[in-house]
């Protein structure tokens, strides 16, 4: 199958989101799968609970990848994510796991990077891989506001990086998609001006988003600001008015040794449904214990579950949300 060079992540990410509105107990398998390939990571961003993170960090394995990328070409499965809590490009094998998932067919191989590692050497090999799309963290408009945030980052490199990946990916006329992130995370409108000065022209679509708290597991208040917390505060839903987290019902998360989680903030594995080291793919997805998560949200009973009880994706007005982004896009 071939990927179209014109694919909008917006589009993309809504298609792979879809929810049916019943949130069955019982779900139909996923068309998304995320794989942590490794929990590692070379930044300590303010943003982010990887600095607190306790799990034991690890990479895995070339078994584990094999058995997981033949049960997803297997099932059907068109959406591949090689991250979750930590830098994919950091895994020694990142390559050649996009080759393999490429050559089994699988048509989307995507990954979510800092963008620092993607050096000139390694920028080939993502071309040689058959990557169809790489999203990269920025977060920032100027070089002062970056490396505060993202401590051990380096602004010049992540801009050479990304100046480079564009000039080969236009001379290759290369499928490969180039997107970026930019978190609103304080009621700093200049930075965003910047950062659209800087960047629109070096990627092909930007995803901005507010801050979350990552399922509460970063104090959301030290990094809102006065105006834009009072923004958040709308954002918050009526407890009654909570809903559903849809990653139980629309993709498989693993972690680098094996394990399904529920959550994508999940760093020290505190959700867990089943182990690939000793089920499959379809054996877990509607096991007792994924089916008793689900009946804990469709029930709205969020606090039964560590993490989930006070997270932004189970109480925040989605709708509200982007109204504020697209007044904040349109400054």
């Amino acid at each position: 199958m071939t990927q179209d060079k014109k694919i909008s992540i917006n589009i993309k990410s809504s298609t792979i989101n879809k929810v049916s509105d019943e949130y069955p107990i019982e779900a139909p398998y996923p068309n998304n799968i995320l794989i942590e390939v490794t929990n590692a990571c070379n930044l300590k961003c303010s943003i982010c609970y990887h600095p607190k993170m306790k799990r034991k960090i690890g990479y895995m394995s070339d078994d584990m990848y094999e058995k997981i990328i033949d049960e997803v070409a297997e099932m059907g499965i068109e959406n591949l994510g090689l991250y979750t809590t930590g830098e994919a490009f950091l895994h020694p094998k990142i390559f050649d796991f996009i080759k393999q998932a490429k050559d089994k067919g699988i048509p989307y191989v995507y990954i979510t990077t800092n963008g620092l590692l993607i050096n000139k050497k390694k920028i080939e090999q993502v071309f040689a891989s058959g990557l169809d799309s790489v999203k990269i963290s920025i977060d920032a408009g100027s070089k002062e506001k970056y490396e505060e945030m993202k401590i051990g980052g380096n602004w010049d490199v992540l801009v050479d990086n990304i100046k480079a990946l564009k000039q080969l990916r236009d001379e290759k006329n290369s499928k490969l998609r180039i997107f970026a992130s930019y978190v609103v995370v304080q009621d700093d409108f200049d930075d965003l001006k910047k950062y659209k000065e800087m960047f629109d022209c070096l990627v092909d679509e930007t995803i901005n988003t507010l801050v979350s708290n990552q399922a509460h597991m970063d104090n959301i208040e030290s990094v809102y600001k006065s105006k834009l917390e009072s923004k958040f505060n709308y954002l918050v839903l009526p407890q009654e008015k909570w809903h559903p987290c849809g990653y139980l019902w629309n993709r498989f998360m693993t972690t680098y040794d094996g394990k399904l989680t529920i959550c994508c903030n999940d760093f020290e594995a505190r959700l867990i449904y089943g182990d690939l080291n000793q089920s499959s793919l379809k054996e877990c997805w509607n096991n007792e214990k994924m089916k008793s998560f689900r009946k804990i949200h469709k029930e709205k009973k969020f606090q039964e579950l560590p993490l989930c009880d006070i997270c932004d994706f189970v109480m925040k007005d989605f709708d509200t949300e982007m109204k504020i982004l697209k007044q904040i896009e349109d400054l």
